[in-house]
């Protein structure tokens, strides 16, 4: 597969598939003592959902996703990255368990016991990824947890994996290029580039400055060193359609109005605990560089391009923080906006792991919580012809401890809060307000009616 940043000297073999630089810093990491990131998908299905149609299920899946199907080879040489190679004792029921939820079977219960599976280490020897088909529901229906390791794709691209059955039921419309995209570029157009790249290294040494400044800022601990990895997720969702129209009445994006929402419950939170913070720091992935041209999508593999930005603590109108979160953004992230993760994963094979992840955490650390938003389709999704009723997707936790998720699904915003308990003291009272802060937001537009959505 080509990489975003090709480089002659660490090509692959040809017909084997070479992590790019994105890839190979989330293999490394999952490989240390102090995080792992690992991506979780838990759907809570319509009815109960046949074993036999959960296999099948899956062989299709598989057999869309070659990564799936392959194991890592590690390279003998730091120079040269590891690659999938097809895995020829790849057997799809290794990869599958059927479980029973513990507890009463409540959401909660659902919730703990993906916890738990999620923490379970991956076969080094095979495909790093596991499908749970998940009984006992207080509702008599089950839950799909899929758990997967970063290093085959990135959110992206399996929200891709899911919506393919849906994209083949929607009529392609023919692709019209851009004027600009075919008009020649004018003879003395080497200057603007040049102005560019002076312009990209003057903010590479800022971001790098900051990053050093903000590194003795840390909200949070470091993550100690673990032999496991303990989470605990929490769910709510809001209505699609109101929380949207807050967020463009106040001139930003959906993406804008879950920032000020978390933003908004991680100062509460803060307050509770004594402590005074004048900024937070934000930590949020997005699907690509800021960059007019683009590149053809690629179904596997790591392709985000990370934004971090400082926003004010304390303002306590949702309105203005939705429009102070919009402005941060922006000067975030534009087209001269340097890919400095990308750098990081250029330079990490190069630094013993040990060194690597304590750098790489301890600026992790420096940030209030991460936050990623997908958009999600309208029209239902299956799992083996059982419809999904909601879909929760998991981001990891890498040092900044909070890691929040919006899922949008057919009429509603899908929103995971994952936590670190042996960092955040109170985990319960952080989500709680994260989910009031979040239907705050949502009703800001919405008629008066009780709130959508429970916080488990």
């Amino acid at each position: 597969m080509a990489t975003s940043t090709p480089r002659p000297t660490l090509t692959a073999a040809p017909g084997t598939d070479l992590m790019n630089c994105k890839d190979h810093l989330t293999w490394r990491v999952e490989g240390g003592t102090r995080a792992r990131p690992i991506i979780v998908t838990i759907m809570f299905l319509e009815d109960r959902l046949p074993w036999e149609r959960f296999v099948a299920w899956h062989q299709q899946l598989c057999a869309g996703m070659p990564r799936m199907r392959a194991h890592v080879q590690e390279s003998s040489s730091p120079l040269r990255r590891p690659h999938w190679a097809a895995d020829p004792d790849f057997r799809l029921g290794q990869h599958l368990q059927h479980v029973t939820v513990s507890g009463k079977g409540t959401r909660r219960d659902v919730l703990e016991t993906a916890a738990a599976l999620a923490e379970v280490p991956f076969c080094q020897s095979r495909s790093p990824w596991n499908g749970y088909l998940i009984d006992g529901l207080d509702d008599g229906c089950s839950a799909y947890l899929l758990k997967i390791s970063h290093s085959i794709a990135d959110g992206v691209r399996l929200r891709e994996m899911f919506l393919r059955q849906v994209a083949a039921d929607r009529p392609t419309a023919p692709s019209t290029p851009s004027p600009t995209a075919e008009s020649p570029a004018p003879a003395a157009h080497h200057r603007p580039r040049r102005r560019n790249a002076v312009r990209r290294l003057g903010k590479a040494v800022q971001f790098i400055t900051q990053a050093l400044n903000d590194i003795r800022d840390r909200p949070y601990p470091i993550p100690p060193m673990k032999t496991r990895f303990a989470r605990r997720y929490y769910t709510t969702k809001v209505p699609t359609d109101p929380f949207k129209s807050a967020a463009v009445a106040c001139g930003g994006t959906v993406h804008d109005a879950l920032v000020a929402a978390v933003a908004q419950g991680c100062h509460r939170y803060h307050r509770s605990r004594g402590t005074q913070r004048e900024r937070l720091r934000v930590f949020s992935p997005y699907a690509e560089p800021p960059l007019t041209a683009r590149v053809p999508f690629s179904p596997m593999g790591n392709h985000w391009f990370i934004v971090r930005f400082p926003l004010r603590a304390d303002q306590p109108d949702p309105r203005r923080r939705i429009r102070e979160v919009r402005s941060a953004v922006q000067v975030a992230y534009h087209r001269d906006a340097a890919d400095w993760m990308g750098a990081v994963a250029r330079i990490s094979p190069l630094i013993p792991l040990r060194w690597f992840e304590a750098g790489f955490l301890r600026l992790c650390a420096s940030h209030d919580f991460g936050i990623s938003n997908m958009p999600g389709p309208r029209a239902p999704l299956s799992i083996g012809g059982t419809h999904a009723r909601e879909i929760y997707a998991i981001a990891p936790v890498m040092g900044f401890a909070v890691a929040v998720t919006l899922l949008s699904y057919r009429d509603h915003c899908h929103v995971t809060v994952n936590i670190d308990p042996d960092v955040i003291a109170d985990p319960d009272l952080f989500a709680r307000y994260i989910h009031d802060s979040l239907h705050e937001i949502g009703e800001l537009h919405a008629p008066a009616q009780p709130a959508s959505g429970d916080h488990t």
